[in-house]
């Protein structure tokens, strides 16, 4: 979907498809297992509701124990006492829905955001005292750009797991490892990976 991007990174979906169902099928895919094998959940760090929150996603009935070879997206303890210090590789997926679009990201080795937004939309909503940076100022120069802006902000603060609790213009794009991604005409993707 994006170049300078794993082709299985990134899937676009209709924002109807069951996100779950969706974001399992690719996780499967990417760690070459069945998506019976994979669980996925939300985790709100802020409330701890289960209902809302961060995408997590783990492969269970493994010959560990069940507790899955890959760590959880969020990066927090899969099982046991033992869990957080565990070799497991961080296995990362974020999800984007915008306009008829859903977008799932999986990274298996590292942690993931993404952002998809329409054009237009960020356009006719857009402040840029809520979003730019004092070093980013002026980078606002077109509505494409500042679609660019916004889902880059998005995809850093979903990667972080803080979400939109963090101000936008507390983030400054040029110290994240951010990727533009393929989106269909009118939207913008952007990518922000865990430093490795």
């Amino acid at each position: 979907m994006s170049a300078g991007l794993p082709a299985d990174m990134l899937r676009l979906h209709p924002v109807r498809a069951d996100a779950d169902r969706v974001l399992a099928a690719h996780v499967a895919d990417v760690v070459g297992v069945q998506p019976d094998e994979i669980r996925v959940g939300r985790h709100c760090p802020s409330c701890g509701a289960v209902s809302h929150g961060r995408p997590w996603a783990r492969v269970v009935g493994t010959a560990d124990g069940g507790t899955g070879n890959w760590g959880r997206a969020d990066g927090r303890a899969t099982a046991g006492r033992d869990a957080a210090t565990s070799p497991r590789p961080v296995l990362g997926v974020s999800l984007s829905r915008s306009g008829p679009h859903l977008l799932t990201a999986v990274r298996a080795g590292g942690g993931i955001g993404v952002d998809l937004e329409e054009i237009a939309a960020v356009d006719r909503g857009w402040d840029p005292a809520l979003v730019l940076h004092s070093a980013e100022a002026g980078q606002d120069r077109t509505a494409e750009g500042r679609a660019l802006i916004w889902a880059g902000k998005e995809a850093v603060l979903k990667l972080l797991g803080t979400g939109l609790r963090t101000p936008m213009s507390e983030v400054r794009l040029a110290e994240h490892d951010l990727r533009e991604a393929g989106a269909p005409a009118g939207f913008v993707a952007q990518v922000a990976l865990a430093q490795e």
